[in-house]
């Protein structure tokens, strides 16, 4: 049940993200292009890393300690672990020509992507960004939450 739940909220994240592109003044087309890189990259993978962090809430809390709202911004904690994941694998598959990642090919083979990827794996990263400070940046350990991302 977890999974699932966990996979529907990239679902949201990824269309908070996207909708604020045409805010930020991107152009459709290139917007459309994030939105085929993010789907490419980010979901597919076992998620071992994003679930862990809300397993590890529930094991310290107890889950009829955990609000709801709690439970989702640990789910958006993992997604951005994730999210993490996908900005060091699309880097590392370019620097290790690889051809595939999770039976699909890498993102840089795709069609059309090639060494683009390498500014698209900075998009993922900055997604990450985005993600922490809409969700945290209230929150008292939000400096030390930053600091994670950053040393890592």
């Amino acid at each position: 049940m977890e999974r699932q739940e966990f996979e529907d909220t990239f679902d949201i994240l990824a269309k908070e993200l996207l909708d604020e592109l045409p805010i930020l003044g991107m152009p459709t087309e290139a917007a459309e292009w994030v939105r085929k890189c993010l789907y490419h990259t980010v979901p597919g993978g076992k998620m071992n890393r994003g679930l862990s962090v809300v397993d590890t809430l529930r094991i310290l809390r107890g889950d009829n300690a955990i609000a709801p709202e709690e439970l989702h911004k640990a789910r958006v904690l993992g997604w951005c672990v994730e999210w993490l994941q996908a900005f060091f694998l699309v880097a590392d598959d370019i620097m290790d020509s690889s051809k595939t990642r999770r039976g699909m090919p890498c993102w840089y083979r795709m069609e059309g992507v090639g060494t683009i990827a390498i500014n698209d794996a900075f998009i993922l990263e900055s997604c990450i960004y985005r993600l922490l400070k809409k969700y945290f940046r209230q929150d008292a350990y939000y400096v030390e939450l930053l600091d994670l991302f950053h040393e890592v």
